[in-house]
């Protein structure tokens, strides 16, 4: 039976061909773009939801109350991991990290006469017992146990050496400053993972290089635990809640400071705080887009049913016939689901092989590596339930409305539609340009606000800004750099910062000034920075200069916004004493506040 509706449908098919291009056509565009944002929506949703433990990883927040305000964020302690892993028994590892919520540090190695540049990360030893990135070479549990130790991927053991074993055991220098020792060769992480790197150095080596992480009161690396397989994840975030009050001394009445925990698999997701709770991130992204999906293949289904309905007139006199040979309607449904289903498989196969052609160009669109999973058998099986169930979306009005027709009426010739009938198909039109309405002003809207922060005031000038790393001995000859490099023609000024401008994620509490409050320990977003650095940058003072080398004393001096102005009190800023972290120093200059929502962000001290 079904062999017989399926050679009627291919007849017909055949038999109108305009009709039947021009409804493949459209059902293939809307299957084709659907499955292209489902593709990108799964490869989201898979980011770091991998690892074999992964419901027993997280990562560790804090929450900041100051001054009644609420801001939380990924930055810790540099030495909360192993207090933690000390001092809770529910936690079987743990390790600081950097960074997980910025971008890795590119460092300059080198070995047999080569020399070239990765991006990696510091963590602890626990780190590779915790995450399921398969090693090649090496122990997991031992890889990382001596501040000379240095786990390297795949791809970077080839460059050097020429393949993992070779490179097992062998020296590289690190930063042109220390030697280390391959301990381990991990394959090559796959795209969807958050933190991205090339090689791992034990998290002491990172202490001794940032001395400023070893303080109970400085934030900036990242924390992540993973619990025992008995331990109740709320139970332990209740547990550690209150942790740093035993060891940060800054805190006070009107500034404290509580931990959280969130599944480390849903950081990349989720990572945006309001009032010190997540509140979302790329999931509401996840969720537009699979909405935006669903309507793209609404539309095709209606263009499809409003389609097959025009044709109508053209298959009554079949209908009637078949009705007076002794067809039942519940058969005429079967048959024209039939050629429904049969549409949307050929469409089907169209758009994969549309997805295919487009798909690089949409991984370049993305920044993404998406590839079709052909060899996931849960693929096919979803592909195919979304084949069965567009068919059926398709092919259930014409179906219905089809097989309705009366016998007598249509071989009278006397066929007339319904008003009923007319309504819901001038409603399906409608709900079809609704739906495309809709669509298209969200494109231009988010078009406009893509412009829009593409030209945005920053409150600095970005034209013709350049960040160079400052990597080896740059460190060391960084003064000689800038000699040479402002004698090159087009260099107008050069300076440097800890850390990119529109990055700073580097908090303390160590700020003293005369008159504050003892009781309060306000945190403040800092970056060390270079002479010129407001000449560099463009920015605008309120009060005072530029740090400047022509004033020795500036090698001390603290350039704050109004933001901390506000908040230190001063009425006359310019050379009044303030102290970092012990360091006694003076204010030079106040710099015009960038973005007043969410100036309690900005960078609030930078300090020569």
């Amino acid at each position: 039976m079904f062999s017989n509706y399926f050679k009627i449908a291919i007849r017909n098919l055949l038999r109108n061909k305009s009709f039947s291009i021009i409804n493949i056509l459209g059902l293939t565009i809307g299957l084709a773009c659907s499955l292209l944002i489902l593709l990108w929506v799964q490869d989201e949703r898979s980011v770091d939801n991998f690892h074999e433990n992964g419901d027993r990883l997280f990562l560790v927040y804090e929450r900041q109350y100051i001054d009644g305000k609420i801001e939380a964020g990924y930055y810790t302690p540099g030495i909360l991991a192993n207090e933690m892993k000390r001092v809770v028994p529910e936690i079987e590892y743990a390790t600081n990290f950097s960074w997980l919520a910025d971008n890795p540090d590119r460092i300059t190695f080198e070995a047999e006469n080569k020399i070239m540049k990765f991006d990696g990360c510091y963590s602890d030893s626990d780190f590779l017992k915790m995450v399921s990135y398969p090693l090649l070479k090496g122990n997991a549990v031992t890889a990382l146990n001596s501040p000379v130790s240095l786990a390297i991927s795949e791809k970077m053991a080839k460059a050097f050496f020429g393949s993992a074993e070779a490179a097992f055991g062998k020296t590289v220098k690190f930063n042109n400053s220390k030697d280390l020792t391959v301990t381990a060769i991990f394959a090559d992480l796959p795209q969807n993972v958050s933190a991205k790197f090339d090689w791992l150095i034990n998290w002491p080596t990172f202490l001794d290089d940032y001395e400023w992480a070893k303080d109970w009161g400085n934030n900036g690396p990242n924390t992540l635990v993973m619990l025992r397989k008995d331990a109740n994840p709320e139970k332990v975030e209740a547990k550690i809640k209150k942790f740093l009050e035993k060891y940060n001394k800054q805190q006070s009445a009107s500034f404290r400071i509580e931990l959280g925990l969130q599944r480390f698999g849903d950081f990349y997701l989720n990572n945006i705080f309001k009032e010190g709770k997540i509140v979302g991130g790329r999931s509401e992204y996840v969720s537009l887009f699979s909405i935006v999906a669903i309507f793209i293949l609404i539309i095709a289904c209606i263009n499809f049913m409003n389609l097959t309905t025009a044709r109508s007139a053209r298959r009554a006199k079949e209908i009637g016939v078949r009705k007076v040979a002794g067809a039942v309607r519940s058969s005429l449904i079967r048959q024209f689901l039939s050629e429904a289903l049969l549409i949307t498989g050929l469409s089907v196969w169209l758009a994969l092989s549309l997805v295919v052609i487009v798909l690089p160009f949409f991984n370049q669109l993305t920044g993404k590596q998406i590839q079709l999973p052909v060899s996931d058998t849960k693929f096919w099986l979803i592909l195919a339930l979304l084949t069965l169930i567009t068919g059926i979306i398709a092919g259930s009005y014409p179906a219905i409305f089809l097989s309705s027709f009366k016998p007598i009426t249509v071989l009278k010739g006397t066929l007339k539609f319904s008003n009923s009938s007319t309504l819901f198909r001038k409603g399906l039109v409608v709900f079809q340009f609704v739906l495309s309405f809709v669509l298209i002003s969200g494109t231009i809207l988010i078009s406009r606000q893509v412009n829009y922060i593409q030209k945005m005031k920053l409150g600095y000038d970005r034209e013709n800004l350049l960040v160079i790393p400052i990597e080896g001995e740059m460190r060391a000859k960084y003064q000689l750099f800038k000699e040479q490099a402002m004698n090159a023609k087009g260099v107008k000024t050069i300076s440097r910062m800890g850390e990119t401008p529109t990055n700073i994620g580097s908090t303390t509490g160590g700020i003293d000034w005369d008159g504050k409050n003892p009781n309060t320990t306000p945190m403040f977003r800092n970056s060390p920075v270079g002479f010129d650095f407001i000449k560099t940058m463009d920015l605008q003072l309120v009060a005072g200069r530029d740090i400047s080398k022509d004033f020795a004393s500036d090698s001390t001096g603290y350039l704050i916004n109004e933001s901390a102005l506000k908040l230190i009190g001063y009425k006359d800023p310019v050379g009044k004493p303030l102290t970092q972290w012990g360091q006694k120093g003076r204010i030079v200059g106040v710099l015009k506040a960038i973005w007043r929502s969410e100036e309690r962000r900005v960078g609030k001290e930078c300090r020569s």
